[in-house]
């Protein structure tokens, strides 16, 4: 019977090199709370990507959304 390794012993999955995924992980953004608390978030949000945008823009990079930088984006109540 075969045993499947992952990253935790070094083992790429596929027995082969590592891909993107294994060597940087996931980006994940999470929003909770509603009210106050699911609008406070998202205003830090809005100031985040306003300043990475900045500095892009500065670069002349294009400008970005947060689906563009975070692999997986949830929440509840206001951040849902």
């Amino acid at each position: 019977m075969s045993q499947i390794h992952g990253p935790a012993n070094g083992v790429p999955l596929d027995g082969g090199s590592d891909s993107e995924l294994e060597t940087r992980g996931l980006c994940l953004l999470s929003l909770d709370g509603g009210g106050v608390r699911g609008l406070s978030t998202l205003y830090i949000l809005k100031g985040l990507m306003q300043r990475l945008n900045d500095e892009r823009e500065e670069l002349k990079l294009p400008r970005v959304k947060p689906c563009d930088i975070f692999d997986l984006i949830g929440g509840t109540s206001t951040g849902g």
